[in-house]
């Protein structure tokens, strides 16, 4: 049984990922942090700070916000904890602190876990070399809730470096 801590339980996503693991026989979900600690009954322990978290954790599974994930990072190289980061809207120097983390400890980052998404950016990048080829212009974009917090979302900045790649090779 792998013992997962979620960070940012209490989130939209959050609590999707969260219902997911505890449905799963080969997960189980033992804290959550999230600074809205009140807003939502969990049956499992919740730390407003990660640094709070007194739980024996195998992976912690990150669906957060941004300016929280520097801590994350420093909690789970300080503890040698593999994090899952799911977090969208990263500065530069908070995607080099990732990759910083990645050589200490375990780390999958994406800015988007979807395997759709990721086949629209596997065809976006091989569309961008053909077509750029014969003079086509590229643009991207894209349409949200007005609750959105990350704009540009992840998702469209992860599409837009895929294609910048392409076109640099």
């Amino acid at each position: 049984m792998i013992n997962v801590l979620m960070h940012g339980c209490n989130g939209k996503l959050g609590r999707v990922i969260a219902e997911l693991i505890k449905d799963s026989p080969d997960c189980r979900l033992v804290a959550g942090v999230d600074p809205n600690i009140s807003s939502t009954a969990q049956d499992f322990p919740v730390f407003m700070d990660i640094f709070d978290c007194n739980v024996n954790v195998d992976v912690i599974i990150d669906f957060s916000i941004a300016h929280a994930v520097p801590r994350l990072l420093d909690y789970a190289t300080k503890h040698h904890i593999p994090v899952v980061v799911c977090t969208t809207g990263l500065s530069d120097d908070q995607i080099a602190g990732v990759h910083h983390a990645s050589t200490q400890i375990p780390v999958f980052f994406s800015a988007n876990m979807s395997l759709g998404v990721n086949l629209l950016m596997n065809l976006a990048k091989r569309a961008s070399e053909i077509l750029s080829d014969s003079g086509f212009d590229i643009e991207i974009v894209e349409k949200h809730h007005n609750k959105k917090i990350d704009a540009p979302s992840g998702t469209a900045i992860a599409i837009a470096n895929v294609i910048q790649e392409s076109l640099n090779n």
